[in-house]
Order: C-alpha cells, then sequence, then structure tokens
C-alpha cells in the first residue's frame, strides 16, 4: 500500500489526548460488551454475576491490549472476545460449566505461549497459510459477519422499521465521514479521522427520539466498584475440552494473524517471523488473563481493520488508550454504562461498514495472486464452506460428535479450515503463484 495513505504510522508517538480519541474509536467500534452481552442472554445470568462478567471482560481485554500493543506485537491492533471460539465456549457451558472452560483455556493459552516463546507457531504459519489462505481468512471472517448485522437488527426490540432506520442514519453518516476524507481541507479531514465517534453521536441522537436512549443505569450505577475474580469458582480441567479448545485456539490465533497481515498491508509495516512469534506470546497472555478473570478467550480484532480503513491513524499508542480505557472502565460501572447505553441499533449501523471494510481488505490482500482455476477454488470453497456452516440449523451441529460438534458452530472456524485443507490439498503450479509473497516475504514493502 503507498505510504502516503497512512496518515499515522505504527510506531509514531500521539499526544494523551490523540490517544485517547483514537483508542476510544477503536474501542467503540470493536464494541467489547457485545459478546458478554450475548452470553448473559445465552446463559440467563443473574444481574449481579451479569454485572461480574461484563466488568472482567473489559479488563481482560483491556490487559491484553496494553500487553499486545505496548509490549510484544506492538500494533495498533484491539484485543477482544474472539468469536471464532463462540460456538465452541457456549457448548463446554452448556455441556459442563464455566468453571471447565476457565480450565480448558488456562491449559491451552499456555500451550499457545509456548508455541510462541519456542518459534513453532511462525514455522506453522509460513508452511500452512501462505498469503493466499491469510486473505482468504478475513474476507471469510467478513463474509460471517455480513448476516449477524441484518439479523441482529431483526431481533432487535421495538420496531424493525425504526431500527433499521436508526441504523441506516448511522451507516450513511459514517459513509459521508469516510468520503470527506478524499478532501485536501484540515476540515474534512479532521471529521474523516473521527468519523465513527461522530456517526454514532449522530446514531445516538436520532434514536433518542424513538425512546431508544435510556440514561437511568447510568445515574444509578456507582463510580467504582471492583471487578469480582473467579466469579464462577476453581477451574476445572476436563481433558476433552482442552482438546476441543487446542484446536479451536489454532484456528483462532490464525484468524488473529491474518488480521496482522491485513494492518501490515494497509500500512507499509511488517510481520517477520520473530514479531509473529512475539504476538502469539502475547496473544497467549492475553488469553491466560482472559481465562483468569472471567472465561472469555481474546484475539486481535478484525472489526478494527474497518476503523483503521477509515482513519488510516496506525499508531500503537492509540491501541495502548484503548487497552487503558477498557480498564478504567472495567472498574467504573458508571462509564461503562454509559458506552453500553449506545442503542444496538447505532451499533450494527457501524458494523455494517466494518463488515465491508474487513471483506475488502480481505481481498485487497488476495489481489496479487493470479486469478487462476486453483486459486479461485481455495478462495470459493472456504466461502462457501463458512456460509453453509452459518446456516446449519442447531439441531444438526448438536447431534455430530465431540469436537466436530464444537466447529460446526463457529462458521469462522470451519472457513478457516476448510480455507487451510484447500490450499494443502489442490496442487499448486508455478502460475498459482506470485513472484513476491506479501505474507512470507517481509521485505515487499
Amino acid at each position: 500500500m503507498n505510504s502516503s495513505k497512512v496518515r499515522i504510522g505504527v510506531n509514531e508517538k500521539l499526544t494523551v489526548q490523540q490517544s485517547l480519541f483514537y483508542g476510544m474509536q477503536s474501542l467503540l467500534a470493536c464494541n467489547l460488551f457485545l459478546g458478554p452481552f450475548v452470553l448473559i442472554g445465552v446463559f440467563q445470568m443473574e444481574v449481579s454475576l451479569a454485572a461480574a462478567f461484563i466488568g472482567m471482560t473489559f479488563l481482560a481485554c483491556g490487559i491484553a491490549t496494553i500487553i499486545q500493543a505496548g509490549f510484544f506485537l506492538k500494533m495498533q491492533v484491539i484485543q477482544g472476545m474472539s468469536f471464532a471460539t463462540f460456538g465452541a465456549v457456549i457448548a463446554v457451558v452448556m455441556g459442563a460449566d464455566f468453571a471447565t472452560l476457565v480450565g480448558a483455556l488456562m491449559v491451552t493459552s499456555i500451550m499457545i505461549v509456548l508455541l510462541g516463546y519456542f518459534r513453532l507457531f511462525s514455522k506453522f504459519v509460513r508452511k500452512f497459510i501462505p498469503g493466499l489462505v491469510a486473505g482468504t481468512v478475513i474476507v471469510v471472517i467478513g463474509i460471517s459477519l455480513m448476516p449477524i448485522t441484518f439479523t441482529s437488527i431483526l431481533d432487535l426490540p421495538g420496531s424493525p422499521g425504526v431500527n433499521f432506520l436508526i441504523a441506516g442514519v448511522t451507516f450513511f453518516s459514517l459513509l459521508f465521514f469516510m468520503r470527506l476524507g478524499r478532501s485536501e481541507n484540515t476540515l474534512s479531514k479532521a471529521l474523516n479521522i473521527g468519523g465513527v465517534i461522530y456517526a454514532m453521536a449522530i446514531g445516538t441522537f436520532v434514536a433518542s427520539f424513538f425512546g431508544q436512549v435510556d440514561l437511568t443505569p447510568v445515574v444509578s450505577a456507582p463510580w467504582f466498584a471492583i471487578p469480582r475474580l473467579f466469579p464462577f469458582g476453581a477451574p476445572k480441567f476436563e481433558i476433552g475440552s482442552i482438546m476441543v479448545f487446542a484446536v479451536i485456539m489454532i484456528i483462532s490465533m490464525v484468524e488473529s494473524i491474518g488480521t496482522w497481515f491485513t494492518i501490515t498491508e494497509m500500512s507499509d509495516d511488517a510481520v517477520d517471523d520473530e514479531r509473529m512469534d512475539r504476538g502469539v506470546i502475547g496473544e497467549g497472555l492475553g488469553v491466560l488473563i482472559g481465562s483468569l478473570v472471567g472465561g472469555l478467550p481474546v484475539s486481535s480484532y478484525a472489526s478494527n481493520t474497518g476503523v483503521l480503513v477509515v482513519t488510516k491513524v496506525f499508531s500503537r499508542y492509540a491501541a495502548i488508550a484503548a487497552g487503558v480505557v477498557a480498564v478504567i472502565l472495567a472498574f467504573s460501572p458508571k462509564l461503562m454504562y454509559l458506552m453500553a447505553i449506545i442503542p444496538s441499533s447505532v451499533v450494527w449501523g457501524v458494523y455494517g461498514i466494518v463488515c465491508i471494510a474487513i471483506l475488502m481488505s480481505g481481498f485487497n490482500s488476495i489481489k496479487n495472486y493470479p486469478i487462476t482455476e486453483r486459486n479461485n477454488l481455495v478462495v470459493g470453497i472456504s466461502v462457501l464452506a463458512t456460509i453453509g456452516a452459518g446456516l446449519l440449523p442447531a439441531a444438526v451441529t448438536n447431534a455430530m460428535p465431540g469436537i466436530i460438534g464444537y466447529l460446526f458452530q463457529a462458521s469462522i472456524a470451519i472457513g478457516c479450515i476448510t480455507a487451510v485443507v484447500a490450499n494443502l490439498v489442490l496442487p499448486e503450479n508455478t502460475e498459482d503463484r506470485i513472484a513476491v509473497n506479501p505474507i512470507t516475504d517481509v521485505n515487499n514493502s
């Protein structure tokens, strides 16, 4: 990517105010509370446990983001609950309990750290995840998230027409701010960089006229509260769950690495083997922290790449600030609820743009590859498997044996596995390759 399209580079320092502004923007777009809110509904948690669950999620994500952006990967990445693991999380908790999930995550996160420490994961990636597969993984993520945008709006309480109106206002507001970036004047560029926050503010303002903004939780919530550690009791270690998450966490890492390479292509940065293994260690430590304080595995959020496409601000100090804000929110229910009152219809309006940005980032990653029958099949079969897995009814996946059932409840996981397998099984000829691989050749920029 042309470096002239990068407004602020990866290692460029920002002022505290700038870091907080850009960091909050990424934090809002990544919607860290979405994962725990969904699980709270699935597991029907009582109020006090639900509050602790949300706080622990923010604490884990915040610490993991600071660790990854500040000390290991050193990139503008936001750590959040891995949606690639969503189906397995639900299946393990439903089949056993949260303590069993925590035990599985503790063991497998240490496994991930060791793979990074002994520099084994980078060797695995170089052999099994070339640029075509990494780009396909990002395409798969974008495609799998798109239907969620519409189904989630349809499932919201109230009038579907009103919810789509609010989401549409937010969507087109962000689209407007994105297009302002093409203008050369200072005001337009400033509006473009803060587009996500401004679009959410407009959407929330419109939603307030339809009674969708309730400040009562903010007013009644305390300013400070200490999150509960081990809210689900002592961890339990069950070999079946550990084996499931050994596979799931590898898939989650592939998802994260695809995100890292997408960011490097946009920012003229690079991920060599040493940096990749550092990132793997940072990711594993983030998952370990998540398991200790609430049981949610974290990964580098692909949705943040959508924000970066809009702002072109790649400074890792913004991610560090986002992590700090997430930690503060974990200790302040009032501030956390201030974010949480943003209507879901507004969030999904932004998410629509984010999904498009993720999908196109994936296509940009694979556009350097020749359009051959073999390459088309690798991408096409992976997309087909992702869509197919997402359409399977719960009765079918629940009837599948063990780990197979876990995997088919996560369409992203199926898409990722299919991309790796298809790339290995379909013979590669000279015409299928590119002279310079943007993933394996870190000097291409």
